[in-house]
């Protein structure tokens, strides 16, 4: 039996929106036009809002976990989800965006993971510094490629 093992990660990056204009992109809708294989599935309510106490599907297979927005507080620009994959972790997540000069915006991730069962060791190497660093740089990118492509619309 493996012991569960838990490491928080917190990193941070701009983008050239103000927090308001750039929130929607971390709902579950927004972030469809981010991430290419993002495809959240809704469970409750019957369409996914961004919203507390919304429960949705994402992921297939042993990747699957069932994601719940515990708070979203659109006045500080802030939400709080937890997802939980029953083969291998739980974690929770805040992001939080704080409008900085020039109409662009730092966003700041906190995950805290807790991995389990076989695949521990390697969740928790996807969660090393080095590597959640490259993750909030890929995130930068893929958000201000998105940005970028579509500039006059709303961002969500």
């Amino acid at each position: 039996m493996h012991t569960a093992q838990q490491v928080q990660r917190c990193g941070s990056f701009e983008l050239p929106r103000s927090a308001e204009l750039a929130f929607p992109l971390f709902s579950p809708e927004g972030e469809r036009g981010w991430i290419k294989t993002w495809n959240p599935r809704p469970l409750f309510p019957a369409s996914i809002v961004f919203a507390r106490d919304t429960v949705f599907r994402e992921g297939n297979g042993s990747e699957e976990a069932v994601w719940t927005i515990v708070d979203v507080d659109w006045k500080t620009h802030r939400a709080e989800y937890v997802r939980v994959a029953l083969a291998s972790h739980a974690a929770h997540i805040v992001v939080k965006l704080d409008s900085i000069p020039a109409n662009r915006s730092r966003v700041t991730v906190t995950y805290t993971v807790t991995a389990f069962g076989d695949r521990a060791d390697t969740l928790l190497e996807a969660f090393s510094e080095s590597a959640y660093a490259s993750k909030m740089q890929n995130w930068q990118r893929q958000i201000s490629a998105h940005l970028e492509a579509c500039p006059t619309r709303e961002v969500g």
